[in-house]
C-alpha cells in the first residue's frame, strides 16, 4: 500500500511539473531519481515487513489452543488416548487448552470437521491422525494456508511446497517389528511351553497397505536375521475389523506349523483368541494387549508373547513442544526412532515369564545394532513394489 501511495504521489508531481512547463532534462532526471529512491525505500520496507512476518511465524506460542480431531473415539486405553494425554500434558505445563471432536471412524465427516475447525480461526494448532485423514487434511490445509496442522502416524506429501502448513510424524515401527521377528524366530526354535517342533512362524495383516507391509517386511527380515531356514507364512484379511476372519487365518497358519503369529490389525486380539484356543503364541500390535486383556482373561494374556508398541505420546509431545517454542519445521515429515522411544516391544510380566535371559540378551544386541546403524532394517515407506516383493519372496503367502 505504501508503495502504491508513493507511486501516486510521484505521478502527481510529474503531472504538476508538466502543467507548469517544467520540462527541462534536469527536472526530469530529478523526478526519475526521486521515483527510483521512493521505489527502493518502499521495496526495503516490504522486505522488512516480510522478514518481520517470517520471524513472527517462528515465534513461540504461549497458551496454545489446540483442537484434536479424533478419527475414532477417546476412552478405553486407545492410541488416541495417548495422543490426548500428550496434548493435555503440554497445555497443563505451558498454558492453553485442548478441545476435541470425535468422528467415530466416520470418514464422511473428516473433511467437514477439519474445515469447520479451521474456519473458526480459534486454534493455534489442529491435530489429527492416521492415513485415512490424509485427503481431508490436504484439502483443508490448502483452503486455510494460515492454519497450522499436525497429523500423526502417517506421512503427508510435501513435494513442490505442498502442505507447507502441516507437520506429519511417525515412529519407526519397522525397527520394533524387526525385533518381533527376531523374537519369534528364537521362540519357535526353543523349548518354550507353546512352541512346537516346526520352524514356522506367521503373520496376519489387515490390508496390503504401506503401514502393514512395513511391519511385514521388517518382521520377515528379523526372523531371517536369526535363522534363514525358518519359514514365514503371511496372510491379509482385507479389513481391519473382521475379527472372525483374522482368527480363522491365525488358526490356519498354526495348523500349518506356525507357533508364533504376529497380528497387525485392529483385530489383533482375535489372533490372541486363536492362540488361546490352539495353544500357541500371539504377537500383537500398537498397544500392550496382554496388559489390556489380563483383567478379563489372564489365560489369554499368557498366550501373548509381546506386542509391538507405537509410542503415540512420544510421537506427538516433542513435535507440539517444538511448535510451542517456535522451532518446528513446517512442511516436513518427522520420524521417531526406537532409540528415541518411538516403538518398542511390550516388556510385561508375561513377556518376562516366557522370554529367556539368552533371548533378552540377543534382542538387546540387535537393538544396539539397529541404533548404531550396523543393522539396517527395510521399510515399505518409499520402497518400490519390486523391493517389497523381493523381501516377501523370502516368506510364503498363505
Amino acid at each position: 500500500m505504501k508503495k502504491k501511495l508513493m507511486t501516486i504521489i510521484s505521478l502527481v508531481l510529474v503531472v504538476s511539473m508538466l502543467v507548469c512547463g517544467c520540462s527541462s532534462s534536469s527536472s526530469d532526471d530529478a523526478a526519475a531519481d526521486d521515483a527510483a529512491s521512493t521505489e527502493e525505500a518502499a521495496g526495503e520496507e516490504e522486505a522488512a515487513d516480510s522478514a518481520e512476518s517470517e520471524e513472527a511465524s517462528a515465534e513461540a506460542i504461549s497458551d496454545m489452543n489446540i483442537m484434536f480431531v479424533v478419527t475414532g473415539n477417546l476412552g478405553g486405553g486407545t492410541n488416541n488416548d495417548d495422543v490426548y494425554a500428550a496434548l493435555t500434558d503440554y497445555t497443563e505445563a505451558n498454558g492453553g487448552s485442548v478441545s476435541t471432536y470425535e468422528c467415530n471412524m466416520d470418514t464422511s465427516v473428516y473433511e467437514t470437521t477439519l474445515m469447520q475447525a479451521a474456519q473458526t480461526g480459534e486454534f493455534d494448532l489442529i491435530v489429527t491422525g492416521f492415513g485415512t485423514m490424509i485427503e481431508a487434511l490436504q484439502n483443508t490445509a490448502a483452503a486455510y494456508p494460515d492454519q497450522k496442522f499436525l497429523i500423526f502416524d502417517t506421512e503427508m506429501d510435501f513435494t513442490d511446497g505442498k502442505n507447507s502448513n502441516v507437520i506429519s510424524v511417525q515412529v519407526l515401527q519397522n525397527q520394533a517389528c524387526f525385533l518381533a521377528g527376531a523374537l519369534a524366530a528364537m521362540v519357535t526354535t526353543s523349548d518354550c511351553e507353546f512352541a512346537n517342533e516346526d520352524k514356522v512362524v506367521g503373520f496376519v495383516g489387515a490390508l496390503e497397505s504401506t503401514a502393514v507391509l512395513d511391519s511385514l517386511v521388517s518382521y520377515i527380515e528379523g526372523v531371517k536375521y536369526v535363522d534363514t531356514s525358518i519359514e514365514v507364512l503371511y496372510s491379509f484379511v482385507g479389513d481391519h475389523n473382521d475379527s472372525a476372519l483374522t482368527k480363522e487365518m491365525a488358526l490356519s497358519q498354526n495348523n500349518s506349523g506356525a507357533d508364533v503369529v504376529f497380528g497387525v490389525t485392529n483385530s489383533d486380539l482375535a489372533v490372541a483368541d486363536a492362540a488361546l484356543d490352539n495353544d500357541f503364541y500371539a504377537i500383537c500390535a500398537d498397544a500392550d494387549e496382554a496388559t489390556n486383556i489380563a483383567a478379563t482373561s489372564e489365560e489369554t494374556a499368557q498366550h501373548i508373547l509381546t506386542s509391538v508398541i507405537k509410542a503415540y505420546y512420544n510421537m506427538v509431545y516433542p513435535i507440539v513442544e517444538q511448535i510451542g517454542n517456535g522451532t518446528a519445521q513446517w512442511g516436513t515429515h518427522m520420524m521417531i526412532s526406537m532409540a528415541e522411544g518411538g516403538a518398542s516391544l511390550a516388556d510385561n510380566e508375561w513377556y518376562q515369564a516366557i522370554v529367556t535371559e539368552d533371548m533378552k540378551n540377543t534382542l538387546a544386541e540387535i537393538e544396539s545394532g539397529i541404533a548404531s546403524g550396523e543393522i539396517e532394517v527395510s521399510t515399505a515407506y518409499g520402497a518400490s513394489t519390486e523391493e517389497i516383493e523381493e523381501i516377501e519372496a523370502l516368506a510364503a503367502p498363505y
